[in-house]
């Protein structure tokens, strides 16, 4: 199948027009074509890079940051907070978008966070309301084998997850005694696990599942089950790869209101094109690209349309407004003589070994998801953690309608008893922040001697950015302002969580694995743990990195507090643009958020169906 052919793609009408063939995009597309009457068109601006190993080899995944054939490569601003560092964001520029690129993690969100889009203004979109149906619809549970399940103390609620979807959560066999020890040595720090994770509900330490097929173990990726060579072959369903979107094409009608009529496109043949919509144009295209796309559109803020000389169609100054990402920072320790780490990706003569073994018996790491995660609460009593949340928001409260109201739902959650603050995640390898900001830096493998790491991450960040554009040139990259940090709570809460992360590893059996009076990549290669919070904070700012869980840059909530698009996904001032990607979230779910975008973007899809319908 050649998607990036062009044929008659500019005389034919569709119903849907998607823009952007990655997470999203791919689920709303299947779920539209599913009614055969109706006709649908992607349009990815990457390539179909389905084939390739590097894609559907789920531990090769590093292997395709930066890479321009699967990624968009963008940087961050130089960053005040941070010394004036700037940060790098990877985010699938191929077919299967980030899902294809990804670590492959299946993280699941918490309830409280779709409680609270649902009290920022969005009906339908709670828990028990909706979303804990669509986190059963997108995936088919795969669980380890009883024996698995004793290595690495896996506990489950196999009740609570998905039995028929398409992407599949499958678990590894080839697990090391550092996983062995992940659980048992939270639970001896008085961090148990408390349910799984699915649930919504759970704190402590877990196993948890990757998105690769337990057959092939292949990449179970969006375009892979989602766009699969069975769903392809639907004659009112058509995805073209290599299609530049510029901007959607937009019409005031005379009530005031706006049209979206079709969209502009550059095709790998380098023609600009103008494709006309019968029904809607959806934006699927991320959260730095959708907002670029409605600001070129001539939907955002007048006064930097008007700098850039686009006409402004919808004023709108919230458009790009709202970003979000869980920022990471990991901590490396040198593991025990004779223990291995990561030594895969340093030595060619085992990586060698690791690739026959993948494509000789679908066997070894390559096949499987080697980071595990903990989600842990805050070292904290209750007055204590009120005390440091009250002091810090009263000395920099919310800047717009938007914060304000954000802010009273995350003070709601972080009042929660017990409710996790942070993820940890443990990584047998090194990530190496003060060699960036590129990922060949970080992912480099360059100290010398064997490290682990483990990284933590916000659940509910208080740092807020922003996305716009550049120029009125679609092919300039939009500057990103992500200001990770810029809220001193998140500062207190990661010095804080890095300190307790310093304990855990100290403890057993965790601790017999590492190296005794080894050295420490986070403390400059020193044998002792950080001393104190400021050099917690010290090393959080020096360390801090993209999770590339960007969110928020188009969010759902109503227009007053900050919305781009309503409760129905439409853009507010136009009839009938829609956005389905993570740009949406008002808030960040906690964990990594493919699972939270495969679950919206199905939700998504019955909001396009349901008012399809009226």
């Amino acid at each position: 199948m050649n998607t990036s052919s062009t044929t008659s793609l500019d005389t034919e009408t569709y119903d849907y027009i998607i823009v952007g063939g990655g997470t999203s995009g791919l689920v709303v597309a299947n779920r539209l074509s599913e009614d055969a009457s109706v006709r649908v068109l992607v349009l990815e601006a990457g390539a179909d890079a389905t084939k390739d190993p590097r894609i559907f080899i789920p531990g090769l995944a590093p292997s395709t940051y930066w890479n321009p054939d699967f990624d968009w490569a963008f940087t961050s601003t130089p960053q005040k907070q941070l010394g004036g560092r700037t940060i790098a964001h990877s985010m699938g520029k191929t077919l299967g978008g980030s899902s294809a690129i990804n670590m492959g993690m299946i993280i699941w969100p918490g309830r409280v966070t779709f409680d609270s889009w649902k009290a920022l203004g969005n009906p339908g979109w709670g828990w028990d309301e909706s979303m804990v149906n669509y986190i059963k619809k997108f995936h088919t549970y795969n669980p380890p084998s009883a024996e698995v399940q004793k290595r690495v103390s896996y506990e489950a609620d196999e009740s609570a997850h998905g039995t028929s979807g398409p992407v599949q959560v499958n678990f590894g066999t080839d697990y090391m005694p550092y996983h062995e020890a992940w659980a048992p040595t939270f639970k001896a720090m008085g961090y148990p696990l408390t349910g799984d994770p699915v649930t919504g509900v759970s704190s402590g330490a877990f196993i948890s599942g990757g998105a690769i097929d337990p057959v092939s173990k292949t990449r179970s990726h969006s375009a892979a089950v989602y766009f699969n060579d069975e769903i392809a072959k639907r004659p009112n369903l058509r995805v073209v790869t290599e299609a530049f979107v510029e901007k959607v094409l937009l019409k005031t009608e005379e009530d005031g209101s706006v049209t979206a009529k079709g969209v502009q496109v550059r095709t790998k043949d380098g023609v600009l094109r103008e494709i006309s919509t019968a029904k809607e144009v959806i934006l699927a295209a991320g959260s730095f690209k959708s907002p670029q796309i409605l600001e070129l559109s001539g939907i955002g803020n007048p006064s930097l349309l008007q700098l850039h000389g686009i006409p402004v169609v919808i004023p709108n100054i919230n458009v790009g407004e709202n970003l979000q990402d869980h920022a990471l920072i990991p901590f490396n320790w040198e593991v025990a003589e004779g223990a291995s780490a990561d030594i895969i990706a340093k030595d060619p003569s085992i990586m060698a070994a690791a690739m026959e073994a993948y494509q000789t018996a679908k066997a070894g790491p390559l096949g499987q998801n080697p980071l595990v995660s903990s989600f842990i609460p805050i070292d904290l009593s209750d007055a204590e953690r009120n005390e440091l949340v009250d002091t810090q928001v009263a000395a920099h409260p919310p800047e717009t309608p938007a914060e304000a109201a954000q802010f009273e739902q995350l003070r709601h959650i972080l009042d929660i008893p017990n409710e996790p603050t942070a993820q940890y995640t443990f990584a047998p390898m090194q990530l190496l922040s003060r060699l960036g900001p590129l990922p060949s830096q970080i992912f480099g493998m360059s100290h010398d001697g064997y490290f682990v790491t483990v990284v933590t991450a916000l659940n509910h960040p208080f740092s807020r950015g922003s996305t716009h554009i550049a120029s009125a040139n679609p092919t300039d990259k939009p500057t990103i302002d992500i200001g990770y940090l810029r809220h001193p709570l998140d500062l207190e809460l990661e010095a804080r969580h890095l300190l307790l992360l310093e304990k855990i590893m100290a403890a057993e059996p965790m601790a017999s694995l590492l190296k005794p009076r080894g050295r420490r990549i986070h403390n400059y290669d020193k044998t002792e743990p950080l001393a104190d919070l400021e050099e917690a904070k010290k090393v959080a700012r020096e360390l801090v990195l993209s999770n590339w869980h960007t969110s928020g840059s188009c969010a759902m909530q109503p227009l007053e507090k900050g919305g781009v698009v309503s409760d129905k996904l439409l853009v507010y001032g136009t009839r009938n643009l829609r956005v389905v990607d993570a740009s949406i979230f008002p808030l960040v779910p906690r964990g990594n958020i493919q699972a939270s975008v495969f679950a919206v973007a199905e939700k998504c899809a019955d909001v396009i169906k349901g008012e399809a319908g009226k």
